[in-house]
């Protein structure tokens, strides 16, 4: 998964990582490796598989994470109203909201990754930080810097030029024009759920409860989604590889990225670790290239760039204040 998923999970192993004495640039890199490699293991799977199948296998991993950190925190009195340290309802709630609107969300890219694939999803993808900027600069009060917005700009000039490129190239299928809107609203879930997890956070919720209940919302949502499609055989019908390529991407986004994240913020200075994760949609779109065969042109490499370009406008160059609550 991009970097949608450090506002929502990345907090999980931030009490496991310890700091050590050596250089953070290459746990930062195998995030950026980590998230890359999910994506291509997610267009894998679903060229075959159901996707909606997708948002529940791929949540299994952290959720067990969740559980796995309450226990070691022994956080799990924040949820009880008559413990000295219960939270309210507002983060509950936000929390809850967050895993519902991201699993949403997952249910629209997996079939963004099926009909468009990786080079024209993932892009798309990273337009959530558009909106999580502009949803926590209005309700939040976060300060939007002029080089966010030209951040933004660049980020839509990059996918106009992907869009034009595709159009005369050889799409994963025909329906590929069906993926950006799919991964438009994505991202917007994205951006509105990092949202709620940094409103709850800011409100007492302790990391281990915040991605409890976000896995205990998501995997509900995603099961019933399978039930109420009658879909619930999909799991059982579905090819080995397929499940594995879905379980081994919610595994390594969900568990090994997050913590390769987590030790690099512990090692150097958030915006350098920043400054890795525009290289994402790169990594990731030459990999579908030279890995699934994907078409990529040269009018297609340069609106990747330019979407990374303001990436790194948007993340690198964000206000001081907000880099030291993330």
């Amino acid at each position: 998964m991009p970097i949608s998923e450090t506002n929502t999970e990345a907090a999980a192993v931030a009490a496991i990582a310890t700091p050590r004495p050596r250089r953070g640039e290459p746990w930062a890199a195998g995030a950026v490796l980590g998230y890359a490699s999910a994506e291509i293991l997610d267009r894998m799977a679903v060229r075959q598989a159901d996707p909606l199948i997708g948002p529940f296998l791929r949540g299994l991993p952290s959720l067990a994470l969740g559980i796995i950190l309450v226990g070691k925190n022994h956080t799990l009195d924040q949820l009880r109203p008559g413990s000295a340290r219960y939270i309210g309802r507002r983060p509950i709630v936000s929390l809850l909201a967050a895993g519902v609107l991201s699993t949403l969300g997952l249910f629209a890219y997996y079939f963004a990754m099926q009909v468009g694939g990786v080079v024209i999803t993932v892009p798309v993808l990273q337009t959530y930080v558009i909106w999580g900027t502009l949803i926590a600069w209005v309700f939040l009060g976060e300060r939007l810097t002029r080089l966010a917005v030209l951040g933004i700009g660049l980020l839509f000039l990059g996918l106009g030029f992907l869009s034009w490129g595709q159009l005369s190239g050889h799409p994963a299928s025909s329906h590929w024009y069906l993926a950006i809107p799919l991964a438009f609203f994505t991202a917007l879930t994205y951006g509105v759920s990092g949202v709620l997890w940094r409103d709850a956070q800011l409100r007492g919720a302790h990391q281990s409860i915040a991605i409890l209940l976000q896995f205990v919302a998501s995997e509900g949502v995603a099961l019933l989604g399978l039930l109420a499609m009658g879909r619930g055989g999909s799991i059982l019908a579905t090819a080995g590889r397929n499940l594995a390529a879905l379980l081994a991407s919610g595994v390594i986004s969900g568990v090994i990225a997050i913590y390769c994240l987590f030790t690099a913020l512990r090692l150097m200075a958030v915006a350098r670790v920043y400054a890795f994760f525009p290289l994402n949609p790169i990594m990731a779109t030459l990999f579908a290239h030279f890995v699934l065969h994907e078409y990529l042109s040269l009018m297609m490499l340069a609106g990747v760039v330019l979407v990374s370009g303001g990436l790194t406008l948007t993340q690198v160059f964000s206000p001081k204040e907000e880099k030291q609550a993330a």
